[in-house]
């Protein structure tokens, strides 16, 4: 890393007083974001004079940053809530047929799930689980034969939250293109840690992220990149004043219309001019920027990479497998139990999370070599 990206790790994240390795579950802000919280603060105090077309231009600001960590246009970016409200537009919205199938790896995170359980209920989806079995993780060989034929949306997590596993997603990709499945990818444990490259965000319909753990966000904040196809292709089923070409010009807000502005932007939630949370990420965005995807990814895998070569391994399992790794490892204690772990950790000021009992670690950009050493003389105990 360059000695001024060095420097604006430590003045962004000097304010951490622990040993952080939990990223997966929370990402800490920037310190950055703090003033600008302060100064959103002060305008929610007194909004006195406070311009229309300033206060709605920002999310127009925040959504061309994401594009351009994204490295595509800000017409395919959108605004929302979770990544469970970015699956649920699509749920509702998409034009199914009779006999289409929508499917999910049984497991996935619930906001892969849940959102077409209930469409299953609503609208009588044909919705099915697949059980990954004797598979490692899915690969596109392995989908070509699970996948029905009759399959029409394909979601899947881009690295799962309990073990960190990567997925081959422009392999993946490429096969839901050749068969005509909508493909959908969850990469809420991936973007912020690690790049989306264009390769993979070409074969991609719909990518939906929560901002609020690698992308050091607020949480509260999501956004999705939809495809021009996946614009075109699914309806935006609210009313939303403020998706109208109208609410640009506040005095045009009684000219009632149905149509919507350009590209995603008729995806987004209501109220995504929220002054406070769009403060905090804007911090986050603009640190991530900074210092560059690429950079931070080869810094996490970096520290990952080391504390594998350095960790007790004969007091742990690994249980991410080392050909489909990210930031995200999981290990489980050999003897001790998981809660005893985490608790013997949290009295040495490191802070992880247990999942399924293990223990799962996450590497980012404020981590340091010098924490991983601290981490690992903790587990060896």
């Amino acid at each position: 890393m360059k000695f001024e990206q060095v420097e604006l790790i430590k003045k962004e994240f000097h304010h951490l007083d622990t040993i952080f390795f939990n990223s997966a579950y929370f990402g800490p802000s920037p310190y950055s974001a703090k003033q600008k919280v302060s100064r959103a603060l002060n305008k929610e105090l007194d909004p006195s004079f406070y311009n229309y077309n300033t206060w709605m231009g920002i999310p127009e600001r925040m959504r061309e940053m994401i594009a351009v960590l994204l490295e595509c246009s800000p017409d395919n970016i959108m605004h929302t809530t979770s990544t469970s409200d970015v699956v649920n537009i699509i749920a509702n919205g998409f034009p199914f047929k009779e006999d289409d199938v929508v499917c999910a790896i049984n497991h996935d995170y619930p906001s892969n799930v849940l959102p077409w359980m209930r469409a299953k209920e609503t609208r009588g989806l044909n919705f099915q689980l697949i059980d990954l079995e004797d598979e490692i993780v899915p690969t596109p060989e392995w989908l070509a034969k699970k996948l029905p034929k009759n399959c029409r949306i394909f979601d899947m997590s881009y690295v799962t939250f309990d073990t960190g596993k990567k997925m081959d997603i422009h392999g993946i990709g490429k096969l839901c293109q050749e068969r005509g499945i909508f493909f959908i990818v969850d990469a809420t444990q991936a973007l912020g840690g690690m790049n989306i490259s264009k390769e993979e965000l070409a074969v991609i319909d719909v990518l939906a992220c929560s901002s609020y753990k690698w992308m050091l966000g607020p949480y509260g904040h999501a956004f999705g990149y939809f495809s021009d196809k996946a614009i075109n292709l699914v309806e935006h089923m609210a009313g939303n004043w403020i998706n109208s070409p109208n609410s640009k010009v506040v005095y045009n807000l009684l000219d009632y219309t149905t149509e919507t502005l350009p590209g995603a932007r008729k995806f987004d939630r209501g109220q995504a001019a929220n002054m406070l949370t769009n403060a905090c990420l804007e911090a986050g965005l603009e640190f991530l920027t900074s210092v560059g995807l690429d950079t931070i990814q080869d810094h996490n895998h970096q520290l990952r990479d080391y504390f594998l070569d350095h960790y007790p391994k004969k007091k742990f399992e690994l249980i991410t497998p080392k050909d489909h790794m990210a930031n995200i490892l999981c290990l489980k204690a050999t003897s001790s139990d998981a809660i005893d772990l985490e608790r013997e950790l949290k009295f040495r000021n490191v802070d992880v999370s247990i999942r399924q009992g293990n223990m799962r670690l996450s590497f980012h950009i404020f981590n340091t070599e010098d924490q991983v050493n601290e981490l690992i003389r903790a587990l060896d105990i």
